[in-house]
């Protein structure tokens, strides 16, 4: 076992180089799914005080829920989810505002997470029937922080569940995929460009995935992490907001999202 600065990497997964994290995880008997673990990894833009979250996850599964249309009229929709989990191995209570988007890479969308009460329910019965894992939306599990975990003993863990509504609507044919999940590390950035704008960059989770099928043959356990060139997931400073550059007895700009394809500028 090797120490990557936050905790140690489990080689029964596999290194990465720089920006990437190490990977393992285990089998869940009663969804058939392998869960997934990312270890924090210290960063060259990290400031010493930076702190990251322990994450743990299951690939995305496509499910069909009851909802009600806009005439009040009971109808069934395919969703999107993502089962999670973080600890905290810092010395801190720290709190989680997470922000969960979804883009494309074949077909130049972007999806943020919507955690719409209803179907969380559903989505509850599926991954926390008995409750025990008391599974939070991306609203509630920012409402207390996570409480830290020693070194020595087993995770205290919080786990969550992201949503995703409109991808049969506007991505159903989608094969190629991230998702940046923002929220886990309190790292920041900054960066000038050539014409004097001002980027903000946070600490993000990048986590590539593949679907060999679309919705014309839709299947629940279809969707998998890409590792085909190296591992899945990594570590990086993305663009969240610019600031444009002011002239002098201007007011202050206000600042710009990313671009709406969730790409950096």
């Amino acid at each position: 076992m090797a120490d990557n600065g936050f905790g140690r990497l489990d080689r029964r997964g596999f290194l990465g180089a720089v920006l990437v994290t190490a990977v393992g995880g285990r089998t869940a008997p009663a969804q058939d799914v392998t869960e997934r673990r990312v270890d924090p990894l210290r960063l060259p833009l990290d400031k010493p005080d930076v702190w990251t979250l322990h994450f743990r996850y299951k690939p995305i599964r496509i499910v069909e829920v009851d909802l009600v249309d806009k005439a009040g009229k009971p109808t069934k929709k395919n969703i999107w989810y993502m089962w999670f989990q973080v600890y905290n191995r810092s010395a801190d209570p720290q709190y989680f505002l997470p922000e969960f988007e979804l883009v494309t890479k074949d077909l130049n969308t972007s999806h943020l997470d919507v955690p719409e009460p209803v179907v969380v329910d559903q989505i509850r019965k599926i991954e926390d029937p008995t409750g025990v894992l008391n599974l939070q939306t991306t609203i509630s599990i920012s409402k207390r922080p996570v409480p830290p975990s020693r070194p020595d003993a087993i995770p205290r863990m919080v786990s969550g569940v992201a949503v995703w509504t409109d991808i049969a609507e506007r991505a159903p044919r989608t094969n190629k995929f991230s998702i940046y999940i923002a929220g886990l590390s309190s790292g920041l950035a900054t960066e000038q460009t050539a014409d004097g704008d001002l980027l903000i960059k946070r600490k993000t989770l990048q986590i590539n995935f593949v679907r060999p099928t679309d919705d014309t043959r839709p299947d629940v356990r279809d969707v998998r992490p890409d590792d085909a060139n190296g591992p899945a997931e990594s570590w990086i400073y993305r663009t969240s907001s610019k600031i444009k550059p002011t002239t002098p007895g201007e007011p202050t700009p206000k600042t710009e999202p990313k671009g709406k394809n969730g790409q950096e500028k």
